[in-house]
């Protein structure tokens, strides 16, 4: 009976600390939500989760709602996937990358071979221009995991290869070659003193830019390359420090000609800027 009673108390123990803990992480989502507001930082509706998302890559919002914000660390501040103790720090595999073409899409992908026990795939981590080989910068994504690869070989080399999974993204090719034919590549070599690649045999520019493919926008994770996610070392308020790391809302300065993209409002603070002067642009 003494061990049954025991072991009551143990599970009400826990059912005690796991409703402070529940209780604590609503009252600190309300609680950095009224602060954002009073802040002047509130970019509604792009950096919660109030309203229902059709495509996440239609307009470019400042964080994500979905399950997928774990992987990413990217959750909204009412992302029910948010943990409310703190960031999740991301998986290392994982890096924000611009890809190729002028206009293109920076995203979250996996550029190298992380299982360093296999046979090194060189041509996950080469360079197009120095292989001279266009097909290493067609990216592609496994629909079975949901993440994007720099190109085949990054899936092959991390065993994510399952059947009929792999997509390609899509390829747009523009120049004034008569060769170039809607998204299939031509035979094309790269001239490192033009910078440029061209057709073999004609001596005319062509311009690659990859492309998400329609069907996977909602997959593909969009991204800020170089974005601002810590504190300045000379910041010492830890509370807005941890607030900080909490939660994704992005937000926009300039300083001149350059834009300096902040992890979120706090963020921004705890590295001296000015908040009032914050934009949203996408």
């Amino acid at each position: 009976m003494r061990s049954f009673r025991d072991r009551l108390n143990v599970l009400l123990t826990l059912f005690e600390v796991f409703v402070v803990i529940s209780v604590s992480g609503v009252h600190s989502q309300h609680a950095l939500c009224k602060e954002i507001v009073q802040m002047g930082a509130q970019c509604d509706p792009f950096d919660n989760c109030r309203l229902p998302r059709d495509n996440d890559q239609d307009i470019k919002y400042n964080c994500n709602c979905e399950r997928s914000c774990l992987l990413f660390d990217t959750c909204c501040i009412d992302s029910p996937y948010r943990s409310p103790h703190g960031s999740v720090a991301p998986t290392a595999e994982m890096k924000c990358r611009r890809t190729s073409g002028s206009g293109s899409p920076e995203v979250y992908m996996i550029d190298y071979c992380k299982n360093r026990n296999l046979p090194r795939e060189t041509l996950c981590e080469s360079d197009p221009e120095e292989k001279n080989d266009p097909l290493l910068m067609l990216l592609v994504i496994s629909l079975k995991t949901g993440k994007t690869y720099k190109n085949y070989f990054c899936a092959i080399c991390n065993e994510d290869t399952g059947a009929n999974q792999l997509h390609i993204w899509d390829v747009q090719l523009t120049g004034r070659s008569g060769t170039i034919n809607g998204n299939i590549l031509p035979d094309l070599t790269y001239d490192k003193t033009r910078f440029s690649w061209y057709v073999v045999g004609e001596d005319m520019d062509v311009y690659i830019k990859v492309q998400i493919p329609d069907v996977l926008k909602r997959v593909v994770k969009k991204c800020v390359v170089n974005l601002i996610s810590n504190c300045s070392s000379n910041w010492t308020d830890v509370s807005v420090r941890q607030k900080c790391a909490a939660y994704m809302a992005q937000v926009a300065f300039n300083k001149g000609w350059e834009v300096y993209w902040y992890r979120n409002p706090h963020c921004a603070k705890c590295n001296f800027r000015n908040i009032k002067a914050v934009f949203f642009a996408s």
